[in-house]
């Protein structure tokens, strides 16, 4: 249940902008105000339903989107590409240039946001 809360807020950070406004204050909602279908339904005037099926359609939606450009799993992929560099930078700076090294380092880590 986490994972898949985790997974769709990745989505929505990557593809939010892609969905309408309605879809987009529905799904902040529920993910980021934690609200429940009711609590939904009643601020935007629409039936619990409705809520649910809003949701579930922006879920299929940004799934969607994520099949068709694999941008969060390419994220994912140089992020961890950017982590193993950090650490062979980390070993290396016993044997080489420490100050080339920490320059280094610090670029990566702001690309990380570390």
């Amino acid at each position: 249940m986490l994972d898949n809360f985790l997974r769709l807020s990745m989505l929505f950070d990557f593809y939010g902008a892609l969905l309408t406004e309605k879809q987009q204050d529905c799904l902040r909602m529920h993910l980021y105000q934690d609200l429940s279908l009711s609590e939904i339904a009643s601020l935007m005037n629409i039936s619990r339903q409705a809520a649910y099926d809003t949701l579930h359609r922006c879920e299929i939606i940004l799934e969607n989107y994520e099949m068709r450009l694999n941008a969060v799993e390419k994220n994912k992929l140089f992020r961890e590409s950017l982590k193993k560099i950090l650490t062979d930078v980390e070993s290396l700076r016993e044997n080489f240039q420490v100050e080339k090294l920490d320059n280094v380092e610090t670029k990566i880590k702001k690309m990380l946001n570390c």
